[in-house]
C-alpha cells in the first residue's frame, strides 16, 4: 500500500490546501510521485488556482513532467493526464525542490498511510501538520 500528500502554499509560504490518498497500489516509487504530482494539479484546479509552481522531490519525475527525459512506461497514462492538465491551467512551472523543503507533503503523505481513505484540509491545517512542519517552513509563531 502506498499513499501521496500534498500542500498548497500561498506566494509567502501559508498552506491554502493540503491532502492526500491512502490505500494506493504503487509498482515502485515514481508512480507515487508522479500521481502526488497529478493530485496536486487536479486539488489547483478544484480551488481554481491558475497560476502554480509545482515543487516535487523527485528529480526524474519533474524530467519527465517537463519533457526532458523519456518517460517510463508505467507512469506514461499519468504523464499524459498530468500535460493535459496543465494545459488547462493559466501557467504551470514545474521545479525540483529538495526533500528539506518537501516536508510537509512527506507529512500528509505519511498520515494518509498510516489512516487511509482521501483527506483534505482548507486554509486551517491540522494541528499535527502546523507543529511539525509548517510554522518552521513558513517562519511563523502561532499559539494554539
Amino acid at each position: 500500500m502506498g499513499a501521496v500528500g500534498w500542500v498548497i502554499r500561498d506566494f509567502i509560504g501559508w498552506m491554502m490546501q493540503a491532502g492526500g490518498q491512502g490505500d494506493s497500489q504503487y509498482g515502485y516509487a515514481l508512480a507515487a510521485e508522479v500521481d502526488a504530482i497529478r493530485a496536486v494539479l487536479i486539488a489547483c484546479q478544484h480551488g481554481g488556482f491558475a497560476r502554480v509552481m509545482m515543487e516535487s522531490d523527485s528529480l526524474i519525475a519533474i524530467q519527465m513532467v517537463n519533457g526532458e527525459r523519456l518517460v517510463d512506461a508505467e507512469v506514461g497514462g499519468l504523464i499524459f493526464d498530468i500535460q493535459a492538465m496543465t494545459r488547462e491551467l493559466q501557467k504551470v512551472i514545474f521545479i525540483h525542490a529538495p526533500r528539506s523543503r518537501n516536508k510537509a507533503a512527506h507529512e500528509a503523505a505519511s498520515f494518509v498511510h498510516k489512516n487511509g481513505g482521501i483527506h483534505h484540509w482548507d486554509f486551517v491545517p491540522p494541528e499535527w501538520l502546523f507543529i511539525n512542519t509548517l510554522e518552521v517552513d513558513a517562519r511563523v509563531s502561532v499559539q494554539f
